[in-house]
C-alpha cells in the first residue's frame, strides 16, 4: 500500500516537472519570438535614421585645437623616409597613435594584435582617411631596420587596401616629450619611468575635427571600436552608425545570454 503511494506521487510529481519544464520552454520561445521581432523593428528604426544623417564631412575647425601642443619632431619610419610628426602625421585626418618598443614581451605584443584588428575593420569605415602610428619607447635600440624586423614577425604589410600604418623612431628625448604633449604619462615619476606602463594605450582622434581621447587596448574590443569611430568620424552618418552596430551587437549578446540560461 505505501509503495503504491509513493509510486503514485513519484509519478505526479514527475508529470509536474515535465508540465513546468514544458511551459518554460513555452515562454522561452515565446520571448525568443518577441525579442526577434523587438530586434527586427529596431534594425528598420535604425536604418531610417542612419539614412537621414547627413554625410558631409564636418567643417574644419579654424580655431585652436588641441594638436597645437603637440610638438612637430623629427621622426624616421620603418620606410626610412624622414618625417615631421604633426606636418606628415596629423594635420587635418584622422589617426591613431601607439607607443611600443621591439623589446617589449608584456602588453606589447597584445597590442599590435589589437590594432592589427582595428585597422582591419576601421578600414571597412574610414579607408585611406586613417593613418595609425607606432612610436618606439626605446628609439636607441630600434632603427628602422629593427622596425621592419619587428612588423615582419608580428605579421604587419604594407597594404593599398587597409589604412596605412607607420612605425616611426627619433631622439629619445623628443619622442618623450611628445609622449607627454599627448597624455600618455603617469604623476608618479617612478611609475612613468617604466616602459611598459606606456605600451597599452592608443591615443586616436581628428585633427581637422579637434576631437581627441584615449583609451587602454584592453577593455572590450567593439567598445573600443565604437568609441573610435564615434570620436574620428568625419561626418554624421559615419559617427552614428558606429553607435547602432554596437547597440545592435549587445542586443545580441544579450538574446544569446537569455537563451543559453
Amino acid at each position: 500500500m505505501k509503495l503504491a503511494l509513493l509510486k503514485k506521487a513519484s509519478c505526479c510529481v514527475l508529470s509536474l516537472s515535465m508540465l513546468w519544464t514544458a511551459g518554460c520552454q513555452q515562454q522561452q520561445a515565446g520571448l525568443g519570438s518577441q525579442d526577434s521581432a523587438i530586434q527586427t523593428e529596431l534594425e528598420k528604426k535604425n536604418a531610417v535614421r542612419v539614412a537621414a544623417l547627413s554625410t558631409d564631412t564636418y567643417e574644419t575647425v579654424m580655431d585652436a585645437r588641441v594638436s597645437d601642443r603637440f610638438p612637430d619632431i623629427d621622426l624616421i619610419d620603418h620606410r626610412g623616409r624622414d618625417l615631421q610628426f604633426y606636418t606628415d602625421l596629423i594635420e587635418d585626418r584622422a589617426v591613431c597613435i601607439v607607443y611600443f618598443y621591439t623589446r617589449c614581451v608584456g602588453s606589447c605584443p597584445i597590442t599590435t594584435q589589437v590594432v592589427k584588428k582595428l585597422r582591419k575593420d576601421l578600414g571597412e569605415v574610414f579607408g585611406d582617411e586613417l593613418l595609425f602610428v607606432s612610436l618606439t619607447l626605446e628609439p636607441e635600440v630600434d632603427s628602422p631596420e629593427e622596425l621592419q624586423t619587428y612588423m615582419k614577425i608580428q605579421g604587419i604589410e604594407d597594404d593599398e587596401n587597409l589604412p596605412d600604418w607607420i612605425y616611426a623612431t627619433g631622439d629619445f628625448e623628443e619622442l618623450d616629450a611628445l609622449r607627454k604633449n599627448l597624455g600618455i604619462y603617469d604623476l608618479d615619476p617612478i611609475i612613468d619611468a617604466d616602459k611598459t606602463e606606456h605600451a597599452a594605450i592608443l591615443t586616436f582622434g581628428n585633427d581637422r575635427t579637434d576631437r581627441w581621447a584615449a583609451l587602454p587596448v584592453g577593455m572590450d574590443y567593439e567598445q573600443l571600436k565604437s568609441a573610435m569611430i564615434r570620436i574620428m568620424g568625419n561626418n554624421p552618418r559615419q559617427r552614428f552608425a558606429s553607435r547602432v552596430q554596437y547597440r545592435e551587437e549587445m542586443m545580441k549578446r544579450f538574446q544569446e545570454s537569455v537563451a543559453n540560461n
